[in-house]
């Protein structure tokens, strides 16, 4: 029966990470490919960053009047937004630096 709560709890976070990542493709308005990928890394950082999130979200926008199931559903949609932000620019660091390293030649060594 616990496991139970626990796999429930995880795919509401999923659901509320993928619809952020949903609403961010929405509003940059790019390719369902993009969109694909926006909606499955919202899913994925919500689930694994929402730990992180819900004590981060009270700091910032100070004593948030909910429950804990609706601080856990804002904290997955919040994530779903800028999870799919953060791992972009994280992701766009990691080509430029490794441009950079790169011989100019072109090789591989």
């Amino acid at each position: 029966m616990e496991w139970t709560l626990w796999v429930w709890t995880d795919a509401r976070l999923a659901l509320a990470g993928a619809l952020g990542g949903c609403v961010s493709w929405l509003t940059r308005k790019g390719s369902f490919s993009d969109g694909a990928v926006q909606i499955v890394v919202g899913a994925i950082s919500a689930v694994y960053l929402s730990p992180i999130a819900i004590p981060v979200m009270g700091s910032v926008f100070g004593k948030i009047v909910a429950t804990p199931e609706e601080l856990s559903r804002l904290s997955g949609f919040v994530i779903g937004i800028g999870g799919v932000t953060v791992s972009g620019f994280i992701l766009d660091l990691w080509h430029r630096r490794r441009a950079a390293l790169a011989p100019p030649d072109g090789s591989d060594k």
